[in-house]
């Protein structure tokens, strides 16, 4: 069915906005630019007075339609998708665009239109619980289950063999689409290089740690990881967010769905984490000021908007909890063997593998590329590289 998101969120934006007037303004119980326990309470007000003074809705509501949306129910999914056709000539080069926690399909505001402008078909579904697609009203819905609702919505289009791309959990979604239908999956193209979680995959990543010049094969890629234990500390601090919404997703959930702070302090604050450095000489504020230059205010504003607008921080966090408690296994041991695969790898991305380890879990990498500047969310903040890299790598394997 078509639908529409103009009338989206114009009362809840409203809403948000009256609650963030009257909020118990977040005190600053240490010095600002030193606070070591978490998202500074100079950031939430900085977000805040945003949303509240300057952040215009419209702009989402603009931007979102200017393509044409859909819903579908596939299994126990009610699904949004985004659907845009291309040129005759490229019809057997279908694209699908998968993206992760905590996004919506609003990471693909600019991609969408350079690849149609190419020619291609671009299909973009919602996350269940993540902007349009409802939340899941039964358990067990994990990565797994996506990939499979993903294959089906494609076949449901027509589209018999396509390109798979996938950026955090719609890279790991996207490799089990491509691990479970490989006849289905022209190529898969992947912007967080995610490897499966075998004895071989970390013994290589101790092994580069201390033999630099066994693992890595450039100097670029030993300035990604090397030396490792810095890269170790930045995961260590980075992730805390992964085991909590992988035991008690909900019992944070309330909190977001029910609170615009809550839903800045913890959601709102991974747009601009994931996006910096995470340099450890710095503080945590000066961090999240370094990734929000990268992500940008209005795109973290706008992320937020959709999520509170549709109450779906709390699903959209059992994504975790589903993936430990049933997919964990099947990614420790999965690989792609004859699929086509391209990286992309960003300086400011949270997981960085080498090449060598990567061919352990992906057989047939095409192309493996580095770039100076763009992170977790690189859709947003190096928008043509992760397109320039995605046609090449089409343009590589017809």
């Amino acid at each position: 069915a078509v639908v529409s998101t103009q009338s989206t969120g114009d009362s809840d934006f409203d809403e948000m906005k009256d609650r963030l007037k009257k909020r118990i303004v977040v005190p600053n119980l240490v010095e600002p630019e030193k606070s070591p326990y978490g998202t500074p309470a100079t950031y939430v007000n900085l977000v805040a007075d945003h949303l509240t003074d300057s952040f215009d809705f419209n702009t989402v509501k603009d931007g979102l339609c200017q393509f044409k949306h859909f819903k579908t129910v596939i299994g126990d999914i009610n699904l949004h998708f985004i659907h845009m056709v291309g040129s005759e000539e490229k019809k057997n080069t279908p694209i699908i665009l998968l993206h992760g926690w905590p996004s919506t399909v609003w990471e693909f505001n600019k991609s969408i239109p350079l690849l149609v402008e190419q020619g291609y078909t671009v299909v973009a579904p919602s996350l269940p619980g993540h902007g349009f697609t409802d939340p899941p009203t039964v358990t067990g819905v994990s990565p797994s289950v996506m990939a499979c609702a993903y294959h089906k919505l494609m076949l449901k289009l027509g589209y018999k063999r396509f390109i798979v791309h996938g950026g955090d959990w719609g890279a790991i979604i996207g490799s089990l689409i491509t691990y479970m239908y490989p006849e289905s999956v022209i190529g898969l193209h992947n912007t967080m290089n995610y490897m499966n979680f075998g004895w071989r995959q970390i013994l290589q990543t101790l092994v580069g740690a201390v033999f630099p010049s066994l693992v890595y094969t450039s100097e670029k890629e030993k300035r990604f990881m090397h030396p490792m234990f810095k890269f170790g500390e930045r995961m260590y601090r980075s992730f805390a967010y992964f085991h909590i919404q992988s035991v008690l997703p909900d019992s944070y959930g309330y909190g977001m769905v029910d609170s615009p702070v809550g839903l800045i302090g913890w959601i709102g604050t991974t747009y601009a984490i994931a996006s910096s450095p995470r340099d450890l000489t710095k503080t945590m504020m000066a961090n999240l000021q370094d990734g929000l230059k990268n992500f940008g205010l209005d795109n973290a504003c706008a992320n937020i908007s959709i999520f509170w607008a549709v109450k779906s921080a709390q699903a959209s966090m059992r994504i975790y909890y589903e993936f430990y408690w049933n997919d964990l296994e099947l990614l420790r041991n999965f690989s792609i063997p004859d699929v086509p695969v391209a990286i992309s790898n960003f300086p400011n991305e949270i997981i960085h593998l080498t090449k060598f380890t990567s061919w352990t879990t992906f057989n047939n990498i095409k192309q493996y590329n580095y770039h100076d500047h763009g992170g977790h969310f690189a859709h947003i903040d190096n928008t043509e590289a992760v397109v320039g890299d995605l046609t090449s790598f089409i343009q590589k394997i017809q």
